[in-house]
């Protein structure tokens, strides 16, 4: 069993949701979908199956990547079933490699891993117990909460881990956010270098940026560090299609403009015509989609600039979306309590 406080491998590729299998004492870890949960010493909830694991390290240090699945309105998740279904379907994938290039059969047990209605039951029992210890060590927090599942087999037996932690609030008005960084090599891919990468800009970002933006030579704006990255031009999103990860959120944001007839152009945001930008946000799971507010940036003759956004009419494109999403998010929230 995996301990907390030790990765779990050198290298995770993630999006959500992990599938680990160990193999001649070595651990093989891919993810696909959103990711998930952790608990201990009233920070942090870890549990195998339904049995609470003592844990005093966050989900990043746990499997050296960034959490993404959530809670919304504390009691429920979002895109539960979606992320259970990517689960099980990474399971397969996985199972069927062993089974072809190893030659390895699985028992009855662990074949059920890929069957996502034979899983869900197990991960929600594990998600609502994992849910139970945090709140318990941690009643002080009201808020919502980082969730992470790792599903393991060895011996013949699967085993599912969750752990838990408290999510931040959705930082409040006026929001700042900062291009400087360049844009990482493998977008489709959050491993371990990147996290590295990002947490090197992380360390350097002033106290009053909420986000680094990651911009090309060419001034394109790609995306954030931890987010998708959308600018507001002529009344039409803006936003990239290549070079960056297309986060659960963005998917959001472009459904609703599809429903609601707001022009999209998959295309990244020019920093040479940032003078013509109406608006600009942010997206990501713990964000959410959130209007920019202000953003700063350098010229080519290294002066510093700012360029700030007007959002005093409620009815601003950015504003209007930001609602939205919001809705559609509650609507695809599943209770798990």
């Amino acid at each position: 069993m995996p301990m907390c406080g030790s990765p779990v491998a050198q290298q995770v590729f993630s999006t959500s949701i992990y599938v680990v299998a160990r193999v001649t004492r070595v651990w093989r870890t891919r993810s696909w979908g959103t990711r998930s949960l952790v608990m201990s010493d009233a920070k942090y909830a870890l549990v195998r199956d339904s049995r609470p694991v003592p844990c005093s390290s966050p989900a990043d240090i746990w499997l050296k990547a960034a959490p993404r699945a959530r809670t919304f309105e504390q009691d429920k998740v979002f895109e539960l079933t979606a992320h259970i279904n990517r689960l099980a379907s990474s399971c397969q994938q996985m199972l069927q490699h062993d089974c072809q290039e190893a030659g390895k059969q699985h028992s009855a047990e662990v074949d059920q891993l890929s069957d996502a209605s034979q899983l869900r039951p197990r991960v929600i029992s594990s998600l609502k117990a994992a849910v139970h210890q945090f709140r318990q060590a941690s009643p002080q927090h009201e808020g919502e909460l980082k969730l992470t599942v790792l599903v393991t087999w060895e011996t013949g037996k699967g085993i599912i881990h969750s752990h838990v932690a408290a999510l931040p609030p959705r930082p409040k008005p006026p929001v700042k956010v900062q291009a400087r960084g360049a844009p990482r090599q493998n977008a489709t891919a959050k491993d371990s270098e990147w996290v590295r990468t990002r947490q090197a800009l992380e360390k350097d970002k002033p106290p009053d940026v909420n986000e680094i933006l990651l911009v090309t030579e060419q001034g394109d704006v790609l995306e954030g560090t931890q987010t998708n990255f959308f600018a507001v031009v002529d009344g039409a999103v803006y936003t990239a299609r290549e070079g960056v990860l297309l986060g659960t959120v963005r998917g959001v944001l472009l459904e609703v403009c599809d429903r609601e007839g707001v022009q999209v152009v998959l295309e990244p945001p020019s920093m040479h015509s940032i003078d013509s930008w109406q608006g600009a946000a942010i997206a990501s799971t713990s964000r959410l989609f959130l209007p920019v507010h202000s953003l700063e940036y350098q010229t080519r003759q290294g002066e510093t600039k700012h360029k700030s956004f007007d959002y005093s009419d409620p009815q601003h494109l950015s504003m209007k979306l930001e609602q939205l999403v919001l809705a559609e998010i509650a609507r695809r929230s599943e209770k798990l309590l």
